[in-house]
Formats: C-alpha cells, sequence, structure tokens
C-alpha cells in the first residue's frame, strides 16, 4: 500500500507522520514548490529514490543541526530507519506509538552505527540485553510498571528501562512478602546493578539478597549496610557466615561487603581504630606508589620500544634499497646462520652488510641526524644499528636516532674518537635492553655455540668513508672499570701491553694475532648494575666505501681497529 509520508523540522528534531489528509499528487515532490518545513514524499517514490532522497533531508539536517528523529507511525518504521541510518548527525531516535519493538525494527536499529539513545514504549528483555551488549545504546522505555511498592517507589523506578540500567538502590526497610517478589523481579532483570545499600538492617533480608545474587550470577556487587541504628556484631557475625556458606560464588563473583559507619560511632571508636587505620594506610599508599612506578615504567618502555622499532623497520627500509641498486640476491650472504635463540631469528643473515651500498645509506642517514658516523652489524644478533656520536658520551644514553628522549638510548660512539681517521681503539656504546633492542642480545656471544663458530666472528663496522671489517680477539665480562677505554696510548709498547691484557681476559682463546699498527673496536654495554659486557676485535679488511664489494672479504690483517664499547646503565 502506498502511504504518503510527510518530514517536518522542528528545533533539533525531524518528525516524521503518515499525511491524514488527501495530497495533490500533481504538486507532490515538485521542486518548484518545496518547503523544507513541511516535505511530502510517498513510500514509493522514497523506495524508488532511497539515495536521493536521503541526501536531501541530510543537507536540511546538518544545516538545521538536526540529532533527533522522531516516528510517529510504525507503519513506515521500517522504511524511514532506512533513511536513519544515513544520516551520521542523528543520534536518538523517539518512536511515539505505543508499541512493542519487533524484532525486524531492532535489527535495524542496531545496524545503525550513530544512534546512541532511542526512546520507545516497551521492548523485549531479550532484545534489550543484546542491544546492550552489541552496541552502547541507552534504551528508555515508557511502560509504567502495573504495580508499585516501597522498594520501587524509594528507587525511583517506574519503568521497565529503570530496573535495567539501575546501577544503584537502597532498600530501607526489611522486605515483606511483595517487596522481597519486587526485589527478585528486579534482579532477574537488571544488568547494571553495582551498589545495594541496606539502611534498616535484617539478617533475613541479606541472606535473601545473597541468595538472589547467587541464583542470577550477579558479579562485582558492593553490599553496603549502614551502622546507624543497627546492632555492628550481629552485622559482622552475620556477613562471616554468609561469606563462609557461599564462599565460591562471593569470591568468584566478587561480592564485597562494606560498613557505613555513623559519625557517632567513629568518634567513640576513633582512638581504637585510628593506629589500625593509619598503619593500613600507610601499606596501601606504599604498594599503590610501588605499582604505580612500575606501570609507569613499563608504559614508559614500552611507548620507548616501540619507537625504536618503528626507526630499525625504516633503516632496514634503507638498507634494501640500497641492496637492490647493487642487484644483490637476498639469500647471498657471508654469514652462517645457527639458532641462537628465537630473539636472533628475524634478523640475522638477512642481508650481507658488506655487499651493502653504504654511500647511499649514509647520505639518507646524515640527512636525518647529522651526528650519523658509521653503522654497526654483528652476526647472529639483532645488533645491526647506525651509530652516532656526540660532543659528550651522555647525551645519547637517554636520546633516540632522533634525538627524541628515549630511555632505550642509542648506539653511539665515544666522543674522543675520530671517526674519519679511526684511533688505535674505537668505542661503541649501548644500553643492555633486555627486550633485545640496542645491545640487548649482545649475551649471544657468550654461548659456546655462537663464538666457536667462524663466521659469527666478523663483525661489520662502516662509516660515510670506509668499509671495513673487524675480528673478534676478546670477550669477557667484568666487574665496572674504565682500564679497556683508553683511546691514546704512549708508544707501541703501550699499545701491545693494553692489547694483551684485553686477550688475557677473554673467555676464549680465538688464537688471532695483533701487531702494533692494528686498530681495534671495542663494544661496551651493562651485564648488571656493577658488572659490563665487553667485546673486542681488530680490523681485518679496510677499503674506499666509494667501490661497493662484491666479492666474499679475505681474511688479511691490515690497518688499525676499533673497539665499541657501552657504557650505559643496564635497562632491565
Amino acid at each position: 500500500m502506498n502511504t504518503n509520508i510527510v518530514f517536518k523540522f522542528s528545533k533539533d528534531t525531524i518528525v516524521i507522520s503518515e499525511i491524514k489528509k488527501e495530497v495533490d499528487y500533481k504538486s507532490l515532490n515538485n521542486t518548484n514548490i518545496i518547503d523544507t518545513k513541511d516535505l511530502k514524499f510517498s513510500t514509493e517514490y522514497i523506495k524508488e529514490n532511497m539515495e536521493l532522497v536521503s541526501n536531501f533531508l541530510n543537507v536540511t539536517i546538518i544545516k538545521k543541526n538536526i540529532t533527533t528523529v522522531q516516528i510517529n507511525n510504525m507503519n513506515f518504521a521500517l522504511l524511514v530507519m532506512d533513511l536513519v541510518n544515513t544520516w551520521e548527525h542523528i543520534n536518538k531516535i523517539i518512536i511515539k506509538p505505543d508499541k512493542n519493538i519487533n524484532l525486524d525494527l531492532f535489527l535495524k536499529i542496531l545496524d545503525n552505527p550513530y544512534i546512541t539513545y532511542v526512546d520507545c514504549y516497551s521492548i523485549q528483555k531479550y532484545l534489550l540485553e543484546r542491544i546492550d551488549v552489541n552496541r552502547n545504546i541507552k534504551i528508555h522505555t515508557r511502560t509504567k510498571l502495573q504495580k508499585q511498592t516501597s522498594f520501587t517507589e524509594e528507587n525511583l523506578i517506574e519503568t521497565m528501562s529503570d530496573i535495567y540500567y539501575k546501577k544503584i538502590i537502597a532498600i530501607s526497610t526489611p522486605f515483606d512478602e511483595d517487596e522481597l517478589e519486587e526485589f527478585k523481579s528486579f534482579i532477574e532483570f537488571n544488568n547494571k546493578l553495582k551498589t545495594i545499600k541496606i539502611v534498616n538492617y535484617s539478617n533475613e533480608t541479606l541472606t535473601s539478597i545473597i541468595e538472589e545474587l547467587k541464583l542470577h550470577d550477579k558479579d562485582h556487587i558492593t553490599i553496603e549496610i549502614y551502622e546507624r541504628n543497627n546492632d555492628i556484631d550481629v552485622i559482622n557475625k552475620t556477613i562471616v557466615y554468609l561469606k563462609k556458606k557461599y564462599r565460591t560464588f562471593i569470591e568468584e563473583n566478587e561480592i564485597k561487603f562494606k560498613i557505613n559507619y555513623s559519625n557517632k560511632y567513629k568518634k567513640d571508636n576513633f582512638f581504637k581504630e585510628i593506629n589500625y587505620k593509619l598503619l593500613t594506610s600507610i601499606i596501601l599508599v606504599v604498594i599503590a606508589a610501588s605499582f604505580i612506578t612500575i606501570g609507569i615504567n613499563c608504559y614508559v618502555q614500552y611507548i620507548d620500544g616501540n619507537k625504536i622499532n618503528n626507526q630499525m623497520n625504516e633503516f632496514e627500509e634503507i638498507i634494501n634499497d640500497a641492496q637492490t641498486e647493487l642487484n644483490i640476491d637476498d639469500n647471498e650472504s657471508d654469514v652462517d646462520i645457527i639458532d641462537i635463540d628465537d630473539t636472533t631469528k628475524k634478523k640475522s643473515g638477512n642481508y650481507s652488510a658488506y655487499y651493502t651500498n653504504y654511500e647511499q645509506v649514509f647520505e639518507k642517514l646524515k640527512a636525518k641526524n647529522g651526528d650519523t658516523v658509521g653503522w654497526l652489524q654483528v652476526n647472529n644478533t639483532k645488533i645491526n644499528h647506525p651509530v652516532v656520536q656526540a660532543k659528550n658520551n651522555t647525551y645519547y644514553l637517554n636520546r633516540d636516532f632522533y634525538k627524541w628522549h628515549n630511555t632505550m638510548g642509542w648506539i653511539f660512539m665515544d666522543y674522543r674518537n675520530n671517526p674519519v681517521n679511526l684511533s688505535r681503539n674505537t668505542i661503541i656504546y649501548g644500553h643492555n635492553i633486555k627486550a633485545g633492542l640496542m645491545f640487548g642480545t649482545i649475551k649471544n656471544i657468550y654461548k659456546e655455540s655462537w663464538y666457536t663458530k667462524t663466521s659469527n666472528q666478523y663483525i661489520t663496522f662502516n662509516t660515510p668513508t670506509r668499509n671495513m671489517k673487524w675480528r673478534i680477539f676478546s670477550i669477557y665480562r667484568i666487574d665496572t672499570t674504565d682500564d679497556y677505554l683508553k683511546i691514546n696510548f704512549k708508544n707501541n709498547d703501550d699499545y701491545m701491553n693494553f692489547v694483551n691484557t684485553l686477550k688475557s681476559r677473554s673467555i676464549y682463546d680465538f688464537g688471532f694475532d695483533i701487531d702494533p699498527n692494528s686498530k681495534i673496536l671495542t663494544l661496551s654495554t651493562c651485564n648488571t648494575n656493577t658488572t659490563r659486557s665487553v667485546v673486542h676485535a681488530v680490523l681485518v679488511e679496510d677499503t674506499d666505501i666509494t667501490v661497493p664489494q662484491i666479492e666474499n672479504p679475505v681474511e688479511t690483517t691490515t690497518t688499525t681497529t676499533t673497539t665499541a664499547v657501552l657504557e650505559q646503565n643496564e635497562t632491565n
């Protein structure tokens, strides 16, 4: 049946009704006589031109800042909801007819992503529960309860929606038969209750409350009992009894009991309670402060870790681009992969750092941070980072590559080192992060399966002007000291004594000789609060970075080496 519908705009509401009087069909929808205050469409026209009608009405809705739709007739409610569901500015629906919302209309409302409030005559409980689970929509029903008791009157419960959404109720008198039945119906239908206040206490009332809560498996509810005019000893004994009898339910569903003491009681028992409460408060404050501190630290580390990972992903793309230009096969590598632990499998051996066009890499990195002085990669670890250098050894302890504050810090060269003409001992520092960031996977180096594999003993450390390979000759952990952080030496004998000391500390004899012309690289990080993890490597290959290498490196002893050391507090 074709029906004519009128759309009227009033304040913030668009009212949709059926036209009662005869309509001049010749003028219906005639754009020459459109009145935006009183728009008329036939249902047939709306169905055939849904998008056109929707967009046309939506322009006026936006212009007049309309937020509410009032539907005055159920006959065309489904058709109207097809329009309403396209209007983003509408967040409230009023369904005027005194009829239940049926399933079809309910599903239309459920499909609407914008509605937050619905006013209707009534709705079935299972539909109300479903919409409450699936959408954040408040339903208000106008159906008045047939019977009012002191319980409903005291708690201002007049409709079914009042029952469903009520969060706090008060019980001022012990239940009689009618009150108990009303309470049972309330508990069965309600879905939001959080607090029950008992003003005039009775054991029977409290027991009935617990039994009904258990019957309907309610949870996270606090029962607040007023001490005034009630026997506190009887209350406490009953609570102890109920906690024992319904122990499983009360514990699993987190049912809480709270005594609301009167001012007179507090005054009379002030000195008895003050010491206990003070001690309890102090303990709770200390515990809370500890948890807050731990929580803040965990959150900060999580955020900082994400920032570091995002930056490393960005650098990996730069590396991949540099490889592409050299036509390097992703499977080609001078690194034999071994299984150390899960933390190393992702990064190890994805590409050969030696075959990467670092001239292009450093050009891009320096554009992002002018402090960039090199790139460090240690095989079968996650150590694969650009290296920076500041004017001191503290700046990058708590700043990342982009110089943003970050608890993880960054990998940096000792400020005393010359990144162009390398010192006899080049030192690189970084935090030992448990999550595996920065020097967090340096622990793998101390595993026999790692340091006995020849391919793992080669470290790549390049600078914008030099492409270099280094071979490890000493690894150890040592109490905090700075004797391995020397940059300058008096003469060759002084230097060789220094090198021999480093070799004597090593947990493994790498059997590699070092002469006075060699240069070494030192990596240093924290092992514990009082110990350091240290790696030393000697420079074995040094070429101009502008000539990319595409052949496997030959193990020869040339020029000097550099040392990388991490003088940072270990992040645990």
